[in-house]
This record gives C-alpha cells, structure tokens and sequence, in this order.
C-alpha cells in the first residue's frame, strides 16, 4: 500500500454538504463563489480581485516582520516580496493554535494550500500560500492538548495548562508552562528510532517555558513548511487590526441587517437539507471585545441597533464602541463568521483551503461577502489522510482487511478477523446463508400476496426475527473465537486505536509530529505528492 484514494463517500462522519460540494456542485453553488476544481473559477475570480484594493505595501511590511520573527528563510520572504505585486494572489488556509501543531490535519490543510498555490502558478496565475494562525481564539482548553499513540496504539494526552492573564484571554498571550519541558520528554519516550531527532530538536527549540502559543506554534511551522515558502499570518497584531477597522466598525454598524441576513442564510440551509454550523440568535454581533484580559462576545441589547452588552458584566453604545475599534483596534476581534471577510479584506485571497466545518460555516459567511463588498474567494476542501505502519499494514494483509472493515467498527472488525482466522469462507457462507433465505422468503411473498395479502405483516416480521437469529449467531461464533485467542483480541483492539482513535477518524485526534517523529520529515514530501489539484479526496497511505 502506498496510497490509496478514496472519495469522501466513503469516509465515516462526511457531512450531506461536503459531499454534495464534492459530487453534486451544483446543489451547493448558490452558497459559495465557484466551483473549485473549475479552472474558470479562478480566471473569474483573479479579474474580480484586480479590481479590489488591498493595502499591499502596508501587509508586506507586516508580513516580513512578522516572518522574521518566526525564523523564516529566503524562500518564504521572497513570496512576501511577490504579494506586493498586484497580479499576485493567495491561497489562504488557518488553524487554531494547537500544542505541538495540533491533529495531524493541520499538516494536510498547509500542504493542500502550497499544492493548490503550485497548481494556479502553472496556469499562469502568480499565488503564495499563506497560514493564517488563529491567535485571537480563546478557547485554550480545545488547543492545549495533543495525542500521540504508544506502542500499543493507546492515545497518549500531552498537556500544558497554560499561564494565562484571564480565564478567557487570546491564546496570543497565553505563555507555556514548565510543564512543556516534560510534555517534550514524555514524547521522546514514546517515539522509537532515529527519524525523531530532527523533530525533537525543533520542538525543544520552539517550545519553551514562557514562550507564547502562537509564537511556539508560529516557529515551529515555520521549521516545517519554510522550504515551500509558506507565508504565517498572526492576527493579534496592532497594524494588522489597523488595517481592519473600516471593516470592524461597518459589521458593527450594520448589525441588525448582517443578523438578519444570517438568519436567513441559516434557514436557507436548513431547508436544502444541510445545517447551519454556527448558531445565530437575536442578540448575535460579529464581534468580539476585550475588557479585563478576556475575549467576550458583543451582543446587540435593543432593536435600534444603539447599545450593546459585552459578555455579563459590560455595557457600551455603538458611539463608544465606534470609538473603541479606531482608538484600540487590538480590543476588537471577528467571530468566526467575520474572520473570513477580515482575512480576505486584508489579503489578495483567490482560494481557501478548508477543513468540514469550515466549509460549513463559510456557506453561512457568504452573504456577509455580498453584504460588505468583498469577493468570496473559491473555497477548496483540504486534503485528508489515513496513515498505516508497516505492522498494522501486515495485520490488514494478513486478515484480509481493507480500511473501511475498520472504520466500520468493532462488531464488523471481530467477525472479519474471525472469519478469517479460524474458517475459510466462515463469513461467506453466513452471507449466502442470509441472501438464500431473502430468495425463499420473497418466492413466499408471492404466494401469500395471492393467498392472502394480510399476512404480509407475518411474513415481514418473521423476515426480521431470522435477520436477527442469524446475526446472534454470527456474534456468537465471533465473541467464541475470538476469546479463544488473546492475539487476535489484541490485533483487534490495536487496528481500531490506530485507525479510528477514540472512534474518530486518525487525522482529527493524533497529533502530525507523532507520524514526523516516526518517519521523519520527508513524510511531508511524500504528502504533499498526493495531494490531487483537481479533486479531494481521502488517501490510505502507509508510512
């Protein structure tokens, strides 16, 4: 098995949205700006940006010194350089600000932006891929932690608490403990061999107490991603919300109507049979405010559009918070809703790489694009992997398993590896013994539809009481053969953690430096290799 793609159908947990933006476009257009993997697409969207404006000197300057900063090298400041010509656009992707760089999917969303940002530059459209860091989120109990797995497959939790001003305080000012210290050892004990030297070195060069989040998570990125140019973004920055204050006072301003406009949106989703990600009450904003070190929300608090409340505690009018957002422009931030039109008001964004959720929430954002003049960019769906070892890639082959009998879960796994183990053809003649009896029992269909169309209701439920004697049984022989054989229990139990972690897929719980530690950086060559520029897709690749 090198890699083995398979479409988002097939894949566990795939929301109706983003397989019908994936298979039937056409569903989902009214929601977005193009369709990704039309390369009109970005033509169109490249003559819209033309005529957009972006301060562009003023974010070079931000960008190349805030790169600086991260230890950036040459390739990455020279597409700094290359963003301050006009006909240059980017692609655009971000992440919260996770300890040691988060689920492994955070690695898959930069690759897929540098490989979509290669793809535009060979159709003649000059693009830089550009992270952009989530800094001003203040959730730290979701970012502080990260999984690894132990020889056993078992998930490993490392933390670091933190040493934050405020409960609620931007993680861009939230400093690492000495805990991280010890977090770095107990990694260097789980992993094995000498690919994990490299790694080791980075995260105790960028890790360090009193460190911030966002600075550790910056250089760290900047070790990996530097060689392709990757340009970091961090929003908690004076100049970067300078740039931001027409766009934060005019979503003030007009609140009432962007409320409204999403509500409408949200139940435009509903009723096409999606849902809508982020929830908008009666009182929502699109903004955050800072009182006291902690990041709260700013609700609306009467219908005329005057007065707001922030948080519990606080109360301001629109004039003084009109004044808040020019005088102190840190104080204010974007929710998650608005962060998009800020990030591409700043930025020549001619694409967004995006997780699920993203995708989903962004379908609810584009009648904010409409509503404050900026064009949506086209919005492409990252890249996701499933990585498999030499050992359990022996498992699979020896038990004759592909992924999906794994993601489908314990029940199925135990009666294939079962099956397999114990009796050639076991679970093929359960199969047929089932299929024979749906034969006979519809050949008797016919007869009492004849006979007697009422006692089709017999006939179905005595149909359902075999089904359910017949898999009882199956269970039965699974459970007996498999208590009988400590090996195969545990093989079971290790092919589940490994693939499907606490139930959920790999790539969202175990953390991309436990595969870097494992096979070294040219993993993230051997990624971005199957990263497709016409499509997106699930790859099963070994490692």
């Amino acid at each position: 098995m090198d890699c083995v793609s398979l479409p988002y159908s097939r894949v566990p947990k795939s929301s109706k949205l983003l397989l019908d933006y994936l298979e039937h476009y056409d569903r989902t257009a009214r929601f977005y700006n193009g369709h990704p993997y039309n390369p009109e697409t970005y033509v169109r969207l490249s003559q819209q940006l033309r005529h957009f404006k972006t301060d562009r000197k003023a974010l070079v300057e931000i960008l190349n010194r805030q790169n600086v900063e991260f230890g950036a090298g040459e390739p990455t400041l020279e597409n700094i350089r290359k963003l301050g010509n006009p006909e240059t656009f980017a692609v655009v992707t971000g992440q919260q600000v996770g300890l040691f760089s988060g689920p492994a999917f955070t690695l898959y969303k930069a690759l897929s932006a540098v490989r979509l940002s290669q793809s535009l530059n060979s159709q003649g459209l000059p693009s830089v891929p550009i992270f952009w860091l989530a800094t001003e989120d203040h959730d730290l109990e979701e970012v502080a932690q990260s999984y690894v797995l132990n020889d056993d497959y078992e998930p490993v939790h490392l933390h670091d608490s933190g040493d934050r001003p405020a409960p609620h305080s931007p993680v861009n000012r939230v400093k690492l403990t000495d805990t991280i210290t010890d977090q770095i050892n107990r990694l260097d004990s789980l992993l094995a061999g000498d690919e994990k030297a490299q790694l080791l070195q980075d995260l105790r060069a960028t890790y360090q107490p009193g460190v911030t989040w966002s600075q550790a998570f910056a250089q760290f990125l900047t070790r990996l991603f530097g060689r392709w140019g990757v340009i970091l973004l961090d929003p908690m920055d004076e100049e970067i919300h300078q740039l931001s204050i027409p766009i934060y006072q005019e979503a003030l301003g007009r609140a009432n109507k962007l409320r409204s406009l999403l509500q409408e949106r949200s139940a435009e989703l509903v009723k096409a049979g999606y849902h809508a990600q982020v929830h908008i009450t009666e009182q929502s904003t699109l903004l955050f405010a800072e009182r006291e070190g902690n990041r709260l929300p700013v609700h609306s608090s009467g219908v005329d559009g005057q007065n707001f409340s922030i948080g519990d505690d606080f109360t301001a009018s629109l004039q003084d918070l009109q004044f808040e957002i020019s005088d102190r422009p840190l104080n204010i931030s974007a929710n998650v809703l608005l962060r998009p039109v800020v990030q591409d008001t700043l930025l020549p964004t001619i694409a967004y790489v995006a997780g699920p959720s993203e995708l989903a929430y962004l379908a609810q954002a584009q009648v904010l694009y409409d509503a404050l003049g900026r064009p949506m960019p086209a919005v492409c769906p990252r890249s996701g992997f499933t990585l498999v070892d030499r050992r359990v890639e022996r498992w699979m082959e020896k038990y004759q398993l592909a992924i999906e009998d794994i993601w489908q879960g314990n029940e199925h796994l135990s009666r294939r590896i079962a099956a397999t183990a114990f009796a050639a053809g076991w679970s093929e003649r359960f199969d047929q013994t089932e299929r024979d009896l749906a034969a006979l029992l519809a050949k008797l269909r016919n007869d009492i539809e004849v006979l007697d169309p009422t006692l089709l209701d017999a006939l179905n439920h005595s149909k359902e009481k075999i089904r359910f004697q017949i898999e009882k049984l199956r269970g039965k022989m699974t459970r007996s053969a498999l208590s009988r054989s400590e090996v195969l229990a545990r093989h079971e139990q290790a092919l589940l953690r490994a693939i499907m972690p606490e139930k959920d897929l790999q790539e969202r719980l175990v953390s991309g430096v436990y595969f870097l530690g494992r096979a070294g950086y040219g993993l993230l060559d051997r990624l971005l290799e199957q990263v497709p520029d016409s499509s997106s897709s699930h790859c099963i690749m070994s490692f």
